[in-house]
């Protein structure tokens, strides 16, 4: 009888433990889903070409089982050579802070003097 609550015991604290094991590696994908819309955002607007770059503006949503990623690129032009770009990604993790990178991108002069 005590051998069978020993093992009781045991059982149940491993199945805690596994949980915990289960919920954080969930929780680290859905991160490095967040992670990779914030990537592919910055991708999208340093290679658009600089007169393009305000039809790259707008927001997207991606879906992965539970949670929900939304990146939005806004575009401010502040001269005919300088845009200014801010990049957001928000999820629908608890607890989870949004992400945000800004920049400016210049129009290539041209031709490009010789160094």
């Amino acid at each position: 009888m005590v051998a069978l609550v020993i093992f009781s015991i045991v059982i149940l604290s491993l199945v805690g433990l596994s949980f915990r094991v289960a919920k954080s590696g969930t929780r680290a994908t859905d991160q490095a889903l967040a992670m990779g819309v914030l990537l592919s955002k910055v991708d999208r607007a340093t290679m658009t070409v600089f007169d393009s770059l305000p039809k790259a503006a707008g927001c997207d949503t991606t879906m992965s089982s539970s949670v929900k990623v939304v990146g939005c690129i806004w575009v401010t032009v502040l001269s005919p050579r300088l845009d200014s770009i801010q990049i957001l990604v928000n999820t629908s993790l608890p607890g989870a802070r949004p992400d945000t990178i800004n920049m400016q991108r210049g129009k290539e002069r041209r031709p490009v003097p010789l160094r």
